[in-house]
């Protein structure tokens, strides 16, 4: 059943944009739920690790002695000039604190804000580690080839870096480090990589990628580390912490080991994060209220309760505990002192037919008639209908045949009943056992005859004979259907202000390379090539860029406006985001941030990143750029 012309007009105005801001002030009011935080040998640990200023901790001989030892020799090429970069002849403060706490610790946490520099600490950790002759640097594909073609000849014209693994050159006595995408370690291959190089040190770059234990990628990284537990780690990035404490709590014990400031036990980590998330209904913090130092108070602040308050103070002091524990360093300010402006942008009147499909969409059923099975794909559409399209499947003709309807219906259903099965075996995750792709092999191993007698395991799928009979005999693509163009010429007038080139930031590639066409300017999605490309920009003209793709990582500095046409949920991916051009190198006097909020999904999405950007900051002391914005 189709229900394009279907309408469900909603009282709301057409635009929220006026009013979208004056939504956003402060944090919603917790409301205490559940037992207090309990006494657990696992506090009683944190409580007796060692603390220190790490301000103090090392002097000024430390410094000189260490890049004295790092340095390249005095008749090393420099290339700064030809890349247009200023020569990083002295290493930051940050960096040379993590360097020293590293070869001190042989390990470190490091919850470091973006533009401080981490880039380079990753290509010197392995000289400084003490034993390492082997590293493994972990990283998204998105910056394999800026690192590889652009910030490696651009560090070694004055820091003695390690051998590249597959490098053209090999120097005798300096460590090896391997560069691994974390694309490339979740696929089949992937699973055996660490176990072939068996390296020393693992350094973690944007580490956040490991945040969740129950991915495969992350089950797969843990269960070396506990098969390995010689092997050291490095785990930093500039939002350790997106949206909860347990993001992390996995990665600091295999870094510091017992010396972690966060419990061990997962049913601990649980406890805790049920005091010091975000959210509205929260846990008291009860005996995580003996990491409070009575010496530090903290002021009210204007509208907070009492229970704001004392959520405010935990949160604090757990920061403070866990950023003077050993093997940890952390930025405590904004790598850049210049404005940053965050405004919203009103595309004029919504389409009352994509006001109807949106509240059709949050209602769970898409435009074209399918019901939706979750919350998350509620979601989605009602995002990709606010940019004027929704995404379906469609059944192409197969060499001019039609393919036959009664069939579709039966390989839908089989899929459906196959992926059931499939989300209820992924909750119990094993080697070879931990992704769709790798249980799917499983299933056909374990049906196949003759019968499998390799040494990998089987998953005897009840629904897969019947799955496999069919899966491959309909052929599906998905399409976007487009029902106004309104924000792609909005987005695209933006993006031709006379004088003015800037980013604009989509969530999907369909509008990105819309408004691309209708500006007349290049988009960059995803893959080796635009990475590569993205970075030569020289800032004279706007770019449609994918912020999956190129959100993080990258120095962007030559433009300082930027555009977000799909703005994110999540506090971090805006700090990531943001990061790319309010960041060390910026020339402009400030930068101009501007986002569309003419629907209340785009409303409530920019709310909750506000909402978890102050708990990264409470948290994770580095101020977040959603918090000291000029909005």
């Amino acid at each position: 059943m189709r229900l394009l012309g279907r309408r469900y007009l909603s009282e709301r105005p057409a635009t929220a944009a006026q009013t979208a801001l004056a939504k956003l002030a402060g944090d919603r009011s917790p409301i205490a739920k559940g037992q207090p935080v309990g006494w657990s040998p696992d506090l009683a640990r944190v409580l007796s690790l060692p603390r220190r200023d790490l301000a103090s901790t090392y002097a000024d001989a430390d410094f000189a002695a260490l890049e004295a030892t790092l340095r390249a020799p005095a008749d090393t090429r420099c290339t700064c000039g030809t890349l247009g970069k200023r020569c990083p002849a002295a290493l930051l403060p940050i960096q040379r604190l993590a360097l020293l706490e590293a070869a001190r610790m042989g390990g470190g946490l490091f919850p470091i804000g973006v533009g401080h520099g981490k880039t380079l600490v990753d290509l010197l950790l392995p000289l400084v580690v003490p034993g390492c002759k082997v590293a493994v640097l972990l990283l998204p594909s998105n910056l394999r080839a800026q690192l590889i073609e652009v910030d490696w000849q651009f560090y070694s014209g004055h820091w003695r870096l390690p051998n590249l693994a597959g490098g053209r050159w090999f120097r005798p006595g300096l460590p090896v480090l391997h560069v691994i995408t974390y694309e490339k370690f979740s696929t089949q291959e992937g699973t055996d990589l660490l176990t072939r190089i068996r390296p020393d040190l693992i350094i973690c770059d944007e580490a956040h990628k490991l945040k969740d234990r129950k991915s495969a990628r992350t089950g797969q990284f843990l269960r070396y580390l506990e098969l390995n537990p010689e092997t050291r780690l490095v785990a930093q990035s500039g939002t350790l912490a997106t949206r909860t404490v347990k993001d992390y709590a996995h990665l600091a014990e295999y870094a510091l080991r017992g010396g972690s400031p966060l419990p061990l036990k997962q049913h601990v980590v649980e406890e805790w994060a049920s005091a010091l998330d975000p959210g509205t209904t929260v846990a008291p913090p009860g005996a995580l209220l003996q990491l409070v130092d009575p010496a530090h108070s903290l002021a009210p602040l204007e509208g907070e309760n009492e229970a704001d308050r004392e959520r405010r103070r935990v949160r604090n002091a757990y920061r403070r505990w866990r950023n003077a524990t050993p093997g940890v360093v952390a930025t405590d300010e904004s790598a850049v002192g210049m404005p940053l402006v965050i405004r919203t942008r009103d595309p004029g009147q919504v389409p009352n037919e994509l006001l109807a499909h949106i509240q059709t969409a949050l209602g769970g059923q898409r435009p074209d008639g399918e019901e939706f099975v979750d919350e998350l794909q509620r979601v989605v559409c009602a995002r990709q209908l606010a940019s004027g399209f929704f995404h379906r499947w469609r059944y192409p003709d197969v060499q001019g045949v039609p393919q036959d309807p009664e069939l579709i219906v039966r390989w839908f259903a089989r899929r459906q009943e196959f992926n059931r099965e499939l989300r209820e075996r992924i909750k119990r995750p094993a080697e070879h056992l931990d992704s769709p792709g790798l249980l799917m092999r499983a299933a056909i191993r374990a049906h196949q005859s003759p019968p499998y007698e390799g040494e990998l395991p089987t998953w005897r799928a009840m629904s897969w004979p019947a799955w496999a009979e069919i899966h491959k005999r309909i052929v599906h693509v998905t399409e976007a259907v487009w029902l106004s163009d309104f924000i792609v010429r909005d987005a695209a007038k933006w993006a031709l202000r006379k004088g003015q080139p800037g980013i604009v930031w989509v969530e999907f590639p369909e509008i990105g390379q819309r408004i691309a066409k209708a500006a007349g300017v290049p988009f960059y999605g995803g893959g080796p090539e635009a990475s590569a490309t993205i970075i030569r920009e020289s800032g004279t003209r706007s770019i449609v860029a994918s912020l999956r793709a190129h959100g993080t990582g990258k120095n962007l500095t030559m433009f300082s406006r930027m555009m977000f046409v799909n703005p994110p949920a999540d506090g971090a991916a805006w700090e990531q985001a943001i990061g790319r051009c309010h960041r060390q190198g910026q020339l402009a006097d400030e930068v101009e941030v501007e986002l569309y909020q003419h629907t209340d999904e785009l409303v409530g999405a920019f709310q909750k990143a506000r909402d978890f950007a102050r708990f990264i900051e409470q948290t994770e002391v580095t101020p977040q750029k959603l918090n000291f914005a000029n909005l």
